[in-house]
């Protein structure tokens, strides 16, 4: 089974277009299931779950606004409990910026043998569009301290969210407790790093892709100060462990 988590805020429009891609890979990907944690929206993106689609949809709202951690460690929980070590998730924006359209080659490269699969903004053919200055400069600075403090073969990119897991890996995150607490947008970095720190061996593959930020409608949700500060606690106090 093939899984893809979109945990969003109040991103209705975008999701209308992601989901429209996701109908077309599943002529070549079979059994998806999406899982769509609103994260308390107020732009009616709860009547998405009355659409249908060529894939399954497993939709739940929080009660109030939580956080990108937090939506994603409820992600991470609604994955069907008789699901298999082999089975996949994709974890991806809810903003229209990553390509749906690679997404069966991550999937192969995973079922090949790679444990995650990353798309990655720093490796060769990758582009990024329409980003801002600011986001350029943080993205590039957090490459290179990440890659200073922890190196790893083949990784350039540790704090890109879209990705394909082995699910053996999602279960292992998720035995660690309050994991997801106190983070927002670095949790992407922190779940890499305790799978990193946890598995010597992991088989880690990034792949080319095209970031678009043009492609996205509305604002950015990222509170730049608060990212900055919770990227250099994964840097220097270690709280992945």
């Amino acid at each position: 089974m093939n899984y893809i988590l979109l945990p969003a805020f109040n991103e209705k429009k975008n999701l209308v277009k992601i989901f429209q891609k996701i109908n077309k890979i599943c002529k070549k990907i079979k059994n998806i299931t999406v899982i769509l944690v609103d994260d308390c929206s107020t732009d009616s993106t709860i009547l998405l779950k009355n659409k249908k689609y060529k894939f399954k949809l497993i939709y739940l709202k929080h009660k109030k606004n939580m956080g990108l951690s937090i939506a994603m460690e409820t992600g991470f929980k609604l994955v069907p409990k008789k699901n298999k070590d082999k089975d996949i998730l994709v974890t991806l924006d809810s903003d229209n910026t990553h390509p749906i359209s690679i997404i069966p080659n991550m999937i192969r490269k995973i079922q090949n043998g790679s444990d995650i699969v990353i798309a990655s903004r720093f490796t060769k053919f990758s582009k990024v569009k329409g980003l801002t200055f600011w986001r350029h400069f943080l993205s590039t600075g957090a490459k290179y301290l990440f890659k200073l403090f922890y190196p790893h073969k083949n990784l350039n990119d540790y704090t890109c969210n879209f990705r394909a897991y082995k699910m053996y890996l999602i279960k292992e995150v998720l035995k660690k407790k309050r994991f997801f607490r106190n983070e927002d947008f670095n949790i992407a970095a922190k779940i890499l790093l305790f799978l990193i720190n946890k598995y010597n061996k992991l088989n880690l593959l990034e792949v080319p892709f095209t970031l678009s930020y043009n492609y996205k409608i509305g604002q950015s949700k990222m509170k730049f100060t608060k990212t900055i500060l919770l990227t250099l606690k994964l840097l220097f106090f270690k709280s992945h462990n």
